[in-house]
């Protein structure tokens, strides 16, 4: 019987050389990003070899010894690309590719994030002690975990996460990865992990505070990870494929990935394998394309999440309503909370941080009190506003 072997092209081109033997090389855009280091291509005869997820704008040589191997290219889904050796800014890129209302929104989000914060940014590229890399992936998982559970979605990245902190601090080292973070003082707030080939760039995964959801972290993120590769010389930024209702605002152009199958034509049973496995991918991705066409997908997402909704929840998110104060009334019977760092009162972050984000209020000058006699009612006291916060039970 047949065998069947599958690799997924980035992990096979980062992390194990053995798995990509039939390229022997492979460029982009004239520069050698990948040289096989078997110079002895051994292949079971009876098995079909599967590589998923190829980008097209790649250039793959197959060595002599595999010629008489047949290869079947299957396009899948779309990719996106920022093609940052287009710009010498990050300003320059923004004109091009965004509107004056959108580029106004995020000057306006990153304004206030760091008038609201003390917020500094950190790219450990080359250098970080294992106990800082170590703490950052723990600060990922959690803020994964958070932001997948309101958003009612399984996470990809969470299956493979353990996978990733065993392999991503030795890429750092050599200058094939990054840990890009925001900090509001010592807090990680937002985490974003790329790795690089040469002057090729890849998006591999990144999460935010939900708690600073109003300030827009997510496309803060995004922003000054582009900007960073622009400083340095990354002349391309892969997003590779997933969530394109929000990669293609960034996107400057896309590409399309394949599915390669590599069997020997002399086999029967591997090449009757290969041939099942093409008409079957066909087909998924075909259904896939029609169901997308027809928004079907939205739709089945948010039947999840409401069905999400109804199922058992882990999550102990609490809604507060807020009111404003006047400045001179009274929080008599109170007493004060440090609230950012009292677990038991996590709760009311987003919606005093939603609070700052309005007033433009530090988060330094404001101090929070817990109302004594109304366990559910809070007060927040800034320089130059008061509120009122009430826990809806």
């Amino acid at each position: 019987m047949a065998k069947h072997t599958k690799t997924v092209f980035l992990k096979g081109l980062f992390f194990n050389d053995n798995t990509l033997p039939f390229f022997e090389k492979i460029a982009y855009q004239t520069k050698t990003i990948y040289t096989t280091k078997n110079t002895n291509i051994k292949y079971n005869k009876n098995t079909f070899y599967e590589v998923v997820d190829v980008p097209d704008y790649l250039d793959i040589d197959i060595p002599n010894e595999a010629v008489k191997l047949k290869k079947i290219q299957l396009k899948t889904l779309k990719g996106y690309l920022v093609e940052t050796k287009k710009y010498t800014t990050v300003e320059e890129y923004l004109t091009a590719n965004f509107g004056t209302k959108s580029r106004s929104n995020l000057r306006r989000y990153n304004n206030r994030l760091e008038k609201c914060f003390n917020i500094t940014y950190t790219c450990y590229y080359g250098d970080i002690s294992k106990e800082k890399y170590n703490s950052l992936f723990v600060a990922l998982k959690a803020l994964l975990i958070r932001r997948f559970e309101e958003k009612k979605e399984n996470n990809y990245e969470l299956r493979h996460f353990d996978e990733y902190q065993d392999t991503i601090y030795n890429l750092i080292v050599k200058k094939e990865a990054s840990i890009f973070v925001i900090y509001n003082d010592q807090k990680p707030i937002s985490i974003r992990i790329n790795m690089f080939k040469e002057t090729l760039g890849y998006y591999i995964m990144s999460c935010y505070d939900i708690d600073y959801s109003k300030f827009h972290l997510g496309s803060l993120d995004m922003l000054k990870n582009i900007e960073w590769c622009i400083k340095n010389n990354i002349i391309t930024y892969d997003l590779l494929k997933g969530y394109d209702y929000y990669k293609k605002d960034w996107k400057t152009t896309t590409f399309d990935f394949y599915n390669y199958l590599i069997y020997d034509p002399s086999a029967i049973q591997a090449t009757f394998n290969a041939y099942a496995k093409k008409a079957k991918t066909k087909a998924t991705y075909k259904i896939y394309d029609t169901l997308k066409k027809i928004h079907f997908i939205t739709y089945y997402k948010k039947v999840k999440q409401k069905l999400h909704r109804k199922a058992p929840s882990v999550s102990t998110e609490k809604k507060v309503t807020h009111t404003k104060l006047e400045v001179n009334e009274r929080t008599a019977n109170s007493v004060q909370l440090d609230f950012d760092k009292n677990e038991a009162y996590f709760y009311l972050k987003r919606p005093i941080f939603n609070l700052l984000f309005t007033s433009q209020e530090h988060s330094k000058d404001i101090k929070v009190y817990k109302n004594l006699e109304d366990v559910n009612n809070f007060y927040v006291i800034g320089k130059n506003n008061k509120w009122s916060l009430h826990l809806i039970d």
